[in-house]
């Protein structure tokens, strides 16, 4: 099918998945354009998806195992269709490979999704590197790429938290709001869509290294997520956040660390 792909750009996203015009839900499904929205990205089919790529790619799979794959898929979210996708593709498609280039500029942000799981599948692959890799997608034009990069890092961030820590400070002095705040989403107690990180929940303070460089950013895309920190961060500890958003008060007297500290006590003060 011929699609008019500047038309479909333009387009407004639907609010619900009916009304997703049904030129709009193929030409996701091929992989032409991205999602707009979190109702669109939804509905993809990502094994239709997955035909798509593979036959504009030449990429050839054992129809057995990726038959076997989508059953198991079936009753599972988007988001875990993309993990099982991209850690099965991250046994062939290897880091840098021409492969890996073209699913990393692909238009659809549901393929490039992929990588940032082929990156966290790479099982000897140190985390600093791993950072390394994940860097691009960090800073994706599509902000739901932007989520499912730190989502994807999430399970290495747990096994090897202090090291993970030590290595993401450099990123929050990056002049990039949007690298800033991966070190921040990515080290959430909580977060969304993702595991719970058992020490952070418990000694909040390890995460001080990322929070401090962060409490008067002039980014509001960076203040909401350590607002987000501290949050989740009460739920556990609440007197840690108390005693320490009172303290950024006194030593940081602006609007940005008031606006951080106000989000970030929320649950608090309910």
């Amino acid at each position: 099918m011929v699609y008019d792909i500047e038309k479909l750009k333009g387009r407004k996203p639907a609010r619900r998945m009916a009304e997703i015009p049904r030129e709009v839900r193929e030409a996701l499904d091929a992989g032409v354009i991205e999602s707009k929205n979190l109702v669109e990205w939804l509905s993809i089919d990502r094994f239709e998806l997955l035909k798509h790529w593979s036959q504009a790619s030449g990429v050839t799979w054992d129809p057995r195992q990726l038959r076997e794959i989508r059953n198991a898929s079936v009753k599972v979210s988007g988001l875990k269709q993309s993990r099982t996708l991209g850690r099965w593709l991250s046994q062939t498609v290897e880091l840098g490979d021409s492969r890996y280039q073209a699913m990393a500029a692909h238009p659809s942000d549901v393929v490039r999704e992929w990588t940032a799981f082929i990156i966290a599948g790479k099982a000897d692959l140190p985390f600093l590197r791993k950072l390394a890799w994940i860097k691009p997608l960090a800073d994706d034009v599509n902000a739901g790429v932007r989520e499912v990069a730190w989502i994807a890092l999430r399970d290495g961030l747990i096994a090897q938290l202090d090291t993970a820590l030590e290595k993401l400070v450099p990123w929050t002095g990056s002049r990039n709001e949007r690298l800033r705040r991966f070190a921040s989403e990515l080290t959430r107690p909580c977060g969304v869509w993702a595991a719970h990180v058992p020490r952070l929940k418990a000694e909040p303070h390890l995460g001080l290294p990322i929070l401090e460089p962060l409490r008067a950013d002039p980014s509001r895309y960076v203040q909401d997520s350590v607002a987000n920190w501290l949050n989740d961060a009460s739920k556990s500890a609440p007197d840690w956040v108390g005693e320490l958003a009172a303290r950024w008060l006194r030593e940081s007297p602006c609007a940005e660390t008031a606006r951080i500290v106000r989000r970030g006590l929320r649950t608090l003060q309910n």
